[in-house]
């Protein structure tokens, strides 16, 4: 029903089925591998509205990734083994390295196949796609970050600075009592109405 392909290695029809739902396909990734291909091999029986989602998973097999489906429309796929998954299996290689210089360690990989409904795998993203929805969203941070950074170092903001300050030390100095004592909640008032004038957009002093 399933074939893999693992480059440079044949091609592997031998899936094991774990329940009518359930197959699993396993190899030694003795050349640390980046990418494989899946084919679905019985297309006419396999019905309609179900898929075979893919799931790969280092030992000791409890984190398992998905990586997207097959189905009757698509009977093949290239998946590419996630990039936190291959440096986490590196990490483990270097350590058993370190450990015992004699031992060459042998990482194995299983692909789990589970069949399931249209609505199932469209209520989860493959993980390559979630590693590219948090590349942008870290992308988008960094331009914000130095969008911020930038505008920190130009006279525009200096004089922003400056007339925040003035505004301040105006406003707790119209409470100063005549032993030019001044109470400490003038601070906190002072806070309190430039939260409500940032709120509703009332910034003209500073741009005066």
């Amino acid at each position: 029903m399933f074939a893999l392909v693992v480059p440079p290695y044949p091609v592997n029809v031998a899936v094991q089925t774990i329940s009518p739902t359930k197959y699993c396909f396993q190899f030694e990734n003795r050349i640390q591998v980046k990418e494989f291909t899946l084919f679905l091999t019985d297309i006419q029986n396999f019905a309609p509205g179900y898929n075979a989602a893919i799931y790969l998973a280092y030992q000791p097999f409890t984190d398992w990734k998905y990586l997207g489906f097959l189905n009757a429309n698509k009977a093949s796929i290239i998946c590419t083994i996630p990039t936190e998954t291959l440096d986490k299996n590196n990490n483990n290689i270097n350590n058993s390295f370190n450990n015992n210089n004699s031992v060459i360690p042998t990482e194995i990989i299983q692909i789990g196949i589970s069949i399931e409904t249209d609505l199932e795998i469209q209520s989860k993203p493959p993980i390559e796609q979630q590693q590219q929805q948090q590349q942008q969203q870290q992308q988008q941070q960094n331009t914000a970050s130095t969008s911020i950074s930038n505008f920190i170092k130009t006279e525009e903001f200096k004089q922003v600075a400056f007339k925040l300050c003035d505004n301040l030390v105006n406003y707790i100095l119209s409470f100063s009592t005549s032993n030019n004592m001044i109470p400490s909640s003038s601070i906190n008032k002072w806070y309190e109405n430039f939260q409500k004038k940032v709120k509703n957009d009332q910034l003209d002093f500073l741009k005066q």
